[in-house]
């Protein structure tokens, strides 16, 4: 091959690969157009907002809790000793406790445990038929029929006639000839029972308690006083007792006037009473007698607030404040002795406590 035809070849091939690297990089230059694509109706998506959570309102339960039930009526001394050992035993089970005036059905809601009344009655047998899923304890209120969630300690009350019963049985045990009298109210029937159970319980020990020296007066002597003579005429039944050489005085709760206990004490008299005495009686004070309703209430405790009611057991009764001086080891366990057939039925009061008068 001769060279002008090599060269001929040479150009032809030069030009053939410049055809086609114009082609290459002519396509690569030359942007692609894409068809419009137009969605029909099925394809069309929505787009739907997320709904927001709505949240749920959030419900804080209420403690568990206790109510104690009670008029301004009561005995503050009473309703303090019952209130004290609820307060303890709630606090170890994680109650609330809450003191009220005054209840209704409406009140009441899932929080309720236990009501606690105390006299005078505010319905709780009501209340107590009308909640079912709660616990109901009635202390020292008479008349009411125990059920399923109503327990009763002291089904017939407050016995004034058990407690004027033990302090004339005392009274008698301690004192020489049976010189014992008792003051208390004339004016209702509590005051009546007590004054009625002092008399019976003297003479449950000494019989007709008829002296052996003079004076020869018939024993026990009952002074009672209405409630205007407690104000009035006290100074009077101290001369009563003066005059009848009494030794051992019972006064009822219902009138420990400082007025009349001082002047009994001066006049060489010991007493026995419902209430802690002062110091300047100490020396003079045999016993304080009372209910004791809170030692019941912490024996019923653990059933009331696991749900098991209908409950009916007696007041308790407890002597305190016993001075050794006038009253001994031995005789003291005699009277307890005597306290306790009492309380069990053994022994009767022979009093009416709703009327206060004998049987």
């Amino acid at each position: 091959m001769n060279l002008e035809h090599r060269s001929n070849l040479t150009v032809v091939a030069i030009l053939a690969l410049s055809g086609v690297l114009g082609l290459i990089l002519g396509a690569c230059g030359s942007p692609m157009v894409a068809s419009e694509i137009t969605p029909t109706d099925d394809e069309r998506v929505t787009l739907t907002p997320e709904p927001t959570p709505t949240l749920s309102p959030t419900f804080t339960l209420s403690p568990p809790r206790v109510i104690l039930l009670a008029s301004e009526e009561i005995d503050p001394e009473l309703f303090s000793s019952v209130e004290e050992v609820i307060r303890e035993l709630a606090n170890e089970g994680g109650y609330v406790v809450e003191t009220r005036t005054s209840l209704s059905s409406e009140e009441i809601d899932a929080s309720f445990q236990l009501v606690v009344g105390f006299p005078p009655d505010q319905d709780l047998e009501i209340l107590a038929e009308s909640m079912e899923a709660v616990q109901f304890l009635a202390v020292g209120i008479s008349g009411l029929s125990t059920s399923d969630n109503l327990s009763v300690i002291g089904p017939m009350g407050f016995r004034p006639d058990q407690l004027g019963f033990i302090a004339g049985y005392i009274s008698a045990v301690i004192t020489q000839d049976w010189r014992v009298g008792v003051i208390g109210r004339s004016d209702t029937p509590t005051g009546q029972a007590g004054l009625n159970g002092f008399v019976n319980g003297a003479r449950y020990f000494c019989g007709t308690c008829r002296p052996i020296f003079p004076p020869y007066v018939q024993y026990p002597i009952q002074v009672g006083l209405s409630e205007v003579e407690i104000q009035n005429a006290w100074q009077e039944a101290v001369d009563i007792l003066i005059e009848a050489a009494v030794h051992t005085v019972y006064v009822s709760p219902e009138i420990e006037d400082p007025r009349l206990l001082s002047a009994l004490v001066e006049s060489g008299m010991i007493l026995i009473g419902g209430h802690r005495p002062g110091d300047e009686l100490l020396r003079n004070w045999v016993a304080t007698l009372r209910v004791d309703p809170a030692e019941a209430v912490r024996d019923l405790w653990e059933d009331l607030l696991g749900g098991q009611g209908g409950a009916s057991v007696p007041i308790p009764m407890i002597i305190q404040d016993a001075n050794p001086d006038l009253i001994s080891y031995g005789r003291q366990r005699l009277v307890e002795t005597i306290l306790q057939e009492l309380l069990e039925g053994f022994i009767d009061t022979g009093v009416n406590p709703l009327t206060g008068q004998n049987q």
